[in-house]
């Protein structure tokens, strides 16, 4: 064998010695084989590896074969990727079998298994995949592992061809062309470009197929490949979360959209955003998407909900059950599960006719106390003039589709109300912009009469509703309307604002029949004066709206007016309507080692919850509610001012000196000053809440009688 002696210095195979010894017969076929693999190069990709003189010289020769000069292989191999990567299939094979052939190793084979993968040769596919694991495991596990890589494959080649069937969003061509081109033998940057095109359309609020090829894609595992590291999305994600409190669900979503086009990625917390603020605009679909697939338990469990929104209930039960699987606790998947295992609204073909319509908040026990109340209390008040009527009940917050049109049609009216469901943030939907979850065709298909009863416009100050949708949404209601009846004149002035002159005269004062419930409710357990004890309520929803940054300084106060009241003789208790209410019950412990006893309102029978305000000497509250219903019942009340609701009722009572700004800061001897007084007095202040119940009384008499005369 010649030595290295007069070998060019450059030469990239010094390293190796000379040319091993070859006969004359297996130089001339190597030297064809590299020739076919030049040829076929320069045929299929236009150029051919750049070589020094002496490797050329020698694979000229065949005393060298392509395979072992690393530019040939490594230009085979792009090559082969490339064919693979247009779908130019005839050269794929052909480089494919010359690679398998020449060079038997494990990436060889790989490319070979695409290749037969693609030709629809799933057998040979598999084996050439087994034969490319060689080493790693067993034969079992090799051929199990092979089975795997092909049915993986043929999965994101079958996604991709749907994908290209669908042209998608113009504005999203770019992600899609990348998709269609990216390599398919790159598991990794294959899956992050067609993920990226899906999710892109998926903030689009795209839905059918390709929101379909989403759920797939999701449920396939490929997700990960858009996972961002963590806190990269956070900043973003928590502006989008502060413009929807805000009620600006448009502008949650743009932002949304614009941080995945910079990005291309996703979080848990962005894809519940997401479809938090798809939901909010009546994307349903969409938006149990992004939900489902952010995660498998809060995830879940929301995506439940707008399923059940949808009327999609055996979605929603899946959901729920998952959500459980999870570990997020039954609670918060239990409203979801008893609306859909006991549905509030009965199907089509069981459902009452000629009776009553009941659009409403329909909560069960354990929810909002005030929202367990009011639906039945509104009922009352009709059924006083109208008699016993069969009731059918419409859920606001669910999609008012073509079924409950029709179910509605068959009443005698359809009752709206009460509650405050002119609100953008509870259950806001993109169909009307308040609670009643109306898409106007639905709207204009009713035939029957409608009645807005005891509704309240809920903005806190300073909140306003985005867009003119709601403004839209309140007109057409008016006029489909027989009349709209808010609880209170506040509410009366603002919604005339919105109206045009000629709709004035449909907005009618109809108190919250919660305030005269002793008289709507003659079997209501008898009060009396003497008990001593104050409740006091705080609500905790919305609390930077409610406290202004200002709860430490709320806490305080209230430990003061505990304190000076107890000295009093009072005995002062916590009213909690809501599980949330009970933060005020441990706050005052842990902060002031000041323990109150606590009555959980909504975990009691409703019967015994009103009885309870009935035998208070005075209730203190917070909730619209928590001064409404003891009130209704004839029991004292004082009102923590934090929403302009509370004060338009004391207007309406004449009485705006028993409510107390909640920033106030002698809130704590005031109330403490008052209290005493109610309970040195407390007979005189019955008969003066007995006398302002007169007030309100008639105007929720002369709403009912209307109704009932429908």
């Amino acid at each position: 064998m010649p030595g290295n002696e007069g070998r060019q210095a450059n030469s990239p195979h010094t390293d190796a010695g000379a040319p091993r010894a070859v006969s004359r017969a297996d130089r001339r076929e190597n030297a064809q084989r590299t020739a076919e693999v030049m040829r076929a190069l320069r045929r299929i990709t236009g150029s051919r590896p750049k070589l020094d003189p002496a490797t050329t010289r020698f694979l000229a020769k065949g005393r060298l074969t392509w395979p072992e000069v690393p530019e040939v292989r490594a230009a085979m191999l792009d090559a082969a990727t490339g064919a693979i990567d247009r779908w130019d299939l005839d050269a794929a094979a052909m480089l494919a079998t010359r690679l398998r052939v020449d060079s038997p190793d494990p990436e060889t084979r790989r490319i070979a298994g695409i290749v037969a993968l693609l030709s629809g040769d799933t057998e040979a596919a598999e084996e050439y995949f087994y034969h490319a694991s060689r080493g790693t495991g067993s034969v079992a596990r090799r051929h199990a592992n092979a089975r795997r890589t092909v049915e993986d494959l043929q999965q994101f080649l079958d996604f991709r061809a749907r994908m290209l069937t669908h042209e998608g969003p113009e504005d999203l061509a770019d992600l899609r062309e990348l998709a269609a081109s990216v390599s398919v033998t790159d598991r990794k940057t294959s899956d992050a470009a067609f993920g990226r095109y899906l999710v892109a359309c998926l903030t689009q609020g795209v839905d059918g197929p390709l929101g379909e090829l989403l759920d797939e894609f999701a449920d396939s595992g490929r997700m990960t490949a858009l996972a961002a590291p963590p806190g990269m999305l956070d900043l973003a994600v928590e502006n989008a979360e502060y413009l929807a409190a805000d009620a600006d669900h448009a502008g949650a979503l743009l932002l949304l959209q614009g941080t995945f086009r910079q990005y291309g990625l996703v979080s848990e917390r962005y894809l519940l955003a997401l479809g938090t603020s798809l939901s909010a605009l009546s994307r349903y679909g969409p938006a149990r998407r992004a939900l489902r697939i952010a995660s498998p338990g809060v995830g879940s469990a929301r995506a439940a909900q707008v399923a059940w929104i949808m009327h999609d209930d055996e979605s929603a039960y899946t959901l729920a059950r998952k959500a459980i699987r999870h570990d997020m606790p039954r609670s918060s998947v239990r409203t979801v599960l008893g609306r859909v295992e006991h549905p509030i609204t009965p199907p089509e073909a069981d459902a009452p006719t000629g009776g009553l319509g009941h659009v409403a908040f329909f909560v069960d026990r354990g929810e909002n106390f005030g929202d367990i109340v009011l639906p039945h209390a509104v009922r009352d008040a009709i059924t006083e003039p109208a008699g016993p009527s069969e009731w059918t009940a419409f859920h606001a917050h669910q999609v008012f589709d073509d079924e409950f049109v029709r179910i509605a049609n068959r009443q005698r009216a359809l009752v709206v109300g009460g509650g405050g469901l002119f609100l953008p943030d509870t259950s806001p939907n993109g169909n009307s912009g308040w609670q009643w979850n109306v898409p106007p065709a639905s709207l204009d298909a009713l035939t029957v009469p409608v009645y807005a009863f005891a509704v309240g416009f809920n903005l806190f100050a300073g909140q306003h509703f985005k867009g003119d949708l709601f403004r839209r949404s309140l007109i057409a209601f008016t006029r489909k309307a027989e009349f709209v009846g808010l609880r209170n004149t506040g509410s009366m002035e603002r919604v005339r604002d919105m109206l045009p002159a000629e709709l004035h005269d449909k907005v009618r004062f109809v108190p919250c029949p919660t305030t005269v419930l002793e008289h709507i409710r003659p079997e209501l357990t008898a009060g009396g004066s003497g008990s001593g004890t104050v409740l006091l309520n705080a609500a905790f929803d919305r609390s930077e709206r409610r406290f202004a940054g200002g709860y430490a300084d709320f806490l305080a106060q209230i430990v003061e007016f505990t304190e000076k009241a107890t000295k009093g003789g009072a005995e002062v208790r916590i009213a909690a309507h809501t599980r949330g209410d009970l933060r005020l019950a441990t706050d005052l412990e842990s902060a002031h080692d000041l323990k109150l006893p606590v009555d959980e309102l909504h975990n009691m029978d409703q019967a015994d919850a009103l009885a309870l305000y009935r035998q208070a000497s005075l209730v203190i509250g917070m909730r619209g509610h928590a001064t409404m219903i003891p009130f209704g019942v004839g029991t004292p009340v004082l009102s923590i001012v934090s929403h302009p609701k509370m004060r338009y009722f004391l207007e309406d009572v004449d009485r705006l000196d028993w409510g107390y700004d909640v920033g106030d800061t002698a809130l704590g001897a005031r109330l403490a000053e008052r209290t005493l007084d109610v309970l040195g007095r407390e007979d005189v202040y019955r008969a003066d809440v007995a006398d302002r119940q007169q007030l309100l009384l008639p105007h929720v008499r002369a709403a009912a009688e209307e109704v009932a005369k429908s």
